[in-house]
């Protein structure tokens, strides 16, 4: 028996669905389809046409942000840290200043800096607590997915790191911790199937492959496969053994997914 594994860079999933303005609430089917269509990809490519033996999900790694840098708002040391990296910001100072200039015409000069400051904290303040909320929100959305599902396994891997005065997102550790894995797990399966689009996880599919692994690097497309043109090349796809194709239209024909509203954020990130 052939056991297959899926490494998933939630990330790169989020950023693909909302890119194809596509929204998914089964996981579990459209996991399913993912892998059928895989197994006939891998037998295609290494079976020539010949029988192979039976194949098995064997489990599917979801990596997933699960925290984020703390900040307490509402500590002066910590505003007045902020305030002090505020002033020292000539472009991000003085924008908000000329807010003030066109707000608030009646301050007076001297008052500006502060006002402006009020303006940045309080922007910062409503920033910084929408995006701790929203984690929550992912939070308690994959902690149903994986209760659900028996085969998904969620590993909140990543962290955000805060630019709070520039309402800004890094995300850190999540591609890193998969291709760990994709290494330590490798007794586990006989192919993996990559959800990513990080190069940075070439090296851990060069490894694997060196252990007589096959790789599989799954790429969703616009339209569908009669009207669908070559798909450009990337350094991933040209590290794998062979990449898998999933069609807009495949997957909303088999009500895999449906068209998300204008306003949809599938990420509910950024």
């Amino acid at each position: 028996m052939q056991r297959f594994v899926t490494f998933v860079d939630g990330s790169n999933l989020d950023g693909v669905l909302k890119h194809l303005n596509l929204r998914v609430d089964d996981y579990g089917s459209f996991y399913r389809y993912i892998f059928e269509t895989s197994v006939n990809h891998w037998g295609r490519t290494f079976a020539e046409g010949a029988p192979w033996e039976s194949a098995q999900h064997a489990r599917i790694y979801w990596y997933v942000v699960g925290k984020m840098d703390e900040w307490d708002l509402n500590d002066p040391k910590a505003e007045n840290r902020l305030r002090n990296r505020f002033e020292l910001n000539p472009r991000l100072r003085d924008s908000y200043i000329e807010d003030v200039i066109r707000k608030m015409p009646d301050v007076p000069a001297e008052h500006r800096l502060d006002e402006a400051w009020g303006l940045c904290f309080a922007e910062t303040r409503e920033w910084y607590e929408g995006k701790r909320r929203a984690l929550e929100r992912k939070k308690r959305f994959y902690h149903g997915v994986q209760s659900a599902t028996d085969f998904v396994e969620i590993r909140q891997e990543g962290h955000w790191k805060v630019d709070l005065l520039h309402h800004n997102l890094t995300e850190k550790g999540l591609d890193t911790s998969m291709a760990v894995d994709m290494v330590a797990l490798q007794d586990t399966y006989d192919i993996a199937l990559l959800i990513s689009g990080d190069a940075d996880g070439i090296p851990g599919i060069n490894y694997v492959k060196n252990k007589c692994k096959h790789v599989g690097v799954v790429e969703f497309r616009r339209g569908s496969r009669d009207e669908s043109l070559k798909g450009a090349s990337s350094r991933l796809k040209i590290a794998a053994d062979f990449v898998v194709q999933i069609f807009e239209a495949d997957l909303l024909r088999r009500d895999l997914s449906y068209r998300a509203n204008p306003d949809y954020d599938s990420s509910g990130d950024y």
